[in-house]
């Protein structure tokens, strides 16, 4: 929903609606590498949809393993933060690195992050 169109559908809603139109009208009019494709832009459309769906999860769950680094001063270079760019480097330099051995906080924040992502990124069903 935008400010400007408080009525309005909200673009993961409409998106599911074209993409589950998308699987139900026009693939079974389809075969052979017109169906292929079809059915491999309605999973890109599904990667999207749930990536729209998951992105607060996704950003809590990030900001926690950046909150475990910093709080136990395993980042590197300046304190990655939750906008760094450098936060990913920060985190595998402080793994590499066995600063993190044995950390149950990071390791459940990691896990957290992973299950979002494969949520994302594999079909339910």
């Amino acid at each position: 929903m935008s400010a400007a169109f408080p009525d309005a559908p909200a673009g993961a809603a409409l998106l599911a609606v074209a993409r589950q139109s998308l699987l139900d009208e026009v693939a079974p009019a389809l075969s052979g590498r017109q169906r292929y494709v079809l059915l491999m832009a309605a999973n890109a459309m599904g990667i999207v949809l749930r990536e729209i769906e998951q992105e607060g999860a996704a950003a809590e769950a990030w900001a926690r393993v950046l909150g475990v680094l910093s709080a136990e001063g395993d980042a590197t270079e300046g304190d990655a933060t939750e906008g760094d760019a450098a936060a990913p480097a920060a985190l595998v330099a402080a793994i590499r690195a066995g600063r993190c051995d044995g950390d149950a906080a990071l390791h459940a924040a990691l896990v957290e992050t992973t299950r979002i992502a494969a949520g994302i990124w594999k079909a339910p069903g």
